[in-house]
């Protein structure tokens, strides 16, 4: 028996509409910012209480709203910024369907305050599940005030599926750093429990913000992009090649100042460092299309996070294009096109009573080690004049050596394209992958140190490394379990961390990659729920750092070693991501590729 068709009533309706547009606390941050940024503010400041799932308030200097239409900031489709559908090409404002307010009202509770600049008073609003209780004259500075609690606790089933404060409040600190990335001109300043956790000041040129928000190792290894063609113009900083993310979280694109995922674009900068970059790794970069309204449709996502271009085709070639040449360009000049970014003013963020030195540059990290001092001895006994070898003495010396490498009962026959090992024996063929091998014995040996006591080796002077606030945020709740494997940090301000010691396993691993690998592990929230998960991640991407690299020449006795210890690890059939370490060609399959059989 079919159910009759019923008409929802306008709560359901309101809530069920409210989840396309307020998904998490970081859905309410990003709305409200974006209605301040509309009303011309140049100060905004964000509170947040346990992350934003207790309370949320965003104040700004803006226009404010005239007090009789307080009552309508509430109601579902009202809006200042469109009056006829055809205004929807030519709206260069985030928001103009009139949906964030009633959507945010509807599964949390609102408190409204505004003055617009000549008006004597304010006015006040407090509105419950989507109900006005209160509109009523109140005093207030100039601007809008905004407070939201109570945040779906009329929708248990969507509270259930908040994540953390830390991830919470790290989405929140992403939705802030993206639109500030955007906007020099306005002064951000985000607090987190009473404590200042992000604060970016007005600049008057987007280069200072995008070094103070994006770190100074991108400032040193960005390349600046100019380019216009037709009515579309791209310009921003794109990373050098040797700088490298483990994701493409780093990839910030505009239009119009609107931030935007899109696939078409963000594939267009990943063709441009094809072949450049190492495989499963990721530029960074902050693009800003400019182009005129008509020609980019942004009314079709919810949270308009996806836009529809006119020409879509000339917008992936005007990028993918002036990526390859700036990146050539950087490379033939060496150095000549690179534009350093102006350096953060170290006098605005403190580093409590460490005092940093800069590491001399004669002193490179790890002189000292004894892998260091044993290389040093061997280059020594390398200069020293020996008598000249026969080729045949040569030859047969490898031979030799060769005869004493085996694994799992085979004999070494060589290495193939300078990243597999070849072994054979009577009935099989067997290359085993280098790279993946080595990362699968260094994952089991993290794991295994992970709880007990490791051997780590302390810095002289500890590292400094920059991170966004979202960052801090996060690592804030692994300290202990990175110092379980050897790594010891210490988190100072706002956007910097010190690293006092690294693993022993690892310490030939660059400590800034490191961390900024751990940093986008821990960011990457939709692929990593659990706790247990997260910590394997940073394992893998640990493991994947330290290990030997593909096209990587090995002596007979790095080879005998990779061998001895991959037969001794568990789980020696693949490597941390999935992929096989070793393919094995029988002797039949063999014969009957050459159609023997």
């Amino acid at each position: 028996m079919s159910k009759r068709i019923v008409v929802l009533s306008t709560e359901i309706a309101n809530k069920i509409a409210a989840g396309e547009v307020v998904e998490r606390p970081a859905s309410i941050v990003k709305e409200l910012l974006e209605n301040s940024i509309d009303a011309g503010a140049t100060d905004i400041r964000v509170e947040l209480e346990k992350g934003g799932c207790q309370s949320i308030k965003v104040i700004d200097n803006g226009s404010g709203i005239e007090h009789e239409d307080v009552p309508l900031v509430f109601e579902r489709h009202a809006t200042s910024k469109i009056y006829k559908f055809d205004d929807i090409f030519n709206v260069l404002s985030f928001g103009f369907r009139g949906e964030a307010m009633p959507s945010i009202a509807s599964v949390a509770c609102v408190e409204l305050l505004t003055r617009r600049k000549n008006d004597i008073s304010g006015t006040k609003a407090i509105l419950e599940a989507g109900a006005i209780k209160e509109v009523a004259p109140a005093g207030s500075p100039e601007g809008t005030q905004i407070s939201v609690t109570k945040i779906f606790a009329n929708v248990p089933a969507r509270r259930k599926f908040l994540k953390t404060e830390a991830t919470e409040q790290g989405a929140c600190l992403d939705v802030v750093t993206r639109l500030a990335l955007a906007h020099p001109e306005i002064r951000f300043k985000v607090s987190a429990n009473g404590k200042e956790v992000f604060t970016a000041p007005e600049v008057s040129d987007i280069s200072k913000r995008i070094s103070m928000i994006m770190g100074d190792d991108f400032s040193a290894h960005c390349i600046f992009v100019d380019m216009q063609k037709d009515n579309v113009s791209l310009t921003g900083f794109i990373s050098r090649p040797e700088f490298t993310k483990s994701n493409s979280k780093s990839i910030y694109l505009y239009v119009n100042k609107r931030f935007i995922r899109d696939n078409s674009v963000t594939h267009a900068v990943l063709s441009a460092y094809r072949q450049i970059i190492e495989p499963r790794r990721y530029p960074a970069a902050v693009l800003f299309l400019d182009m005129p309204p008509e020609n980019v449709d942004v009314n079709v996502h919810p949270a308009k996070l996806e836009v529809r271009f006119k020409n879509a085709h000339g917008v992936y070639e005007l990028v993918s294009k002036t990526i390859s040449q700036n990146l050539a360009g950087a490379e033939t000049s060496k150095g000549n096109f690179i534009y350093r970014l102006a350096s953060k003013d170290k006098d605005k963020f403190s580093y409590s009573s460490l005092t940093i030195r800069e590491k001399s540059p004669t002193i490179p990290f790890g002189m000292f080690s004894r892998q260091n001092l044993q290389q040093a001895i061997n280059d020594d006994f390398l200069k020293r004049p020996v008598a000249q070898k026969s080729i045949s003495t040569v030859e047969s010396d490898d031979v030799r050596a060769k005869e004493t490498i085996s694994f799992t009962g085979m004999k070494y026959v060589g290495q193939f394209a300078n990243t597999y090992l070849i072994f054979e024996n009577d009935e099989n063929l067997v290359l085993i992958d280098q790279h993946a091998a080595h990362e699968r014995i260094i994952l089991e040996k993290l794991k295994k140190t992970s709880g007990e006591k490791v051997v780590c080796q302390s810095l002289l002077i500890p590292e400094i490394i920059n991170l966004t606030s979202a960052q801090i945020t996060l690592f804030s709740d692994y300290i202990d379990f990175l110092r379980e494997i050897g790594l010891e940090i210490e988190i100072f301000g706002r956007d910097t961390i010190a690293v006092k010691a690294v693993p022993a396993t690892l310490a030939q691993v660059k400590i800034s990659e490191m961390i900024s690998d751990i940093a986008d592990q821990l960011s990457d929230q939709n692929r990593m729920p659990s706790l247990q998960e997260k910590r394997e991640k940073i394992l893998a991407s640990l493991a994947c750092r330290a290990a030997i690299k593909a096209n990587r020449v090995l002596s007979n006795e790095e080879i005998a070693a990779l061998c001895r210890e991959l037969e001794a690890t568990p789980f020696n059939l693949t490597c941390p991501h999935g992929r096989p370490i070793t393919i094995n060609f029988s002797l039949s399959e063999i014969e009957r590729m050459f159609k023997r059989k």
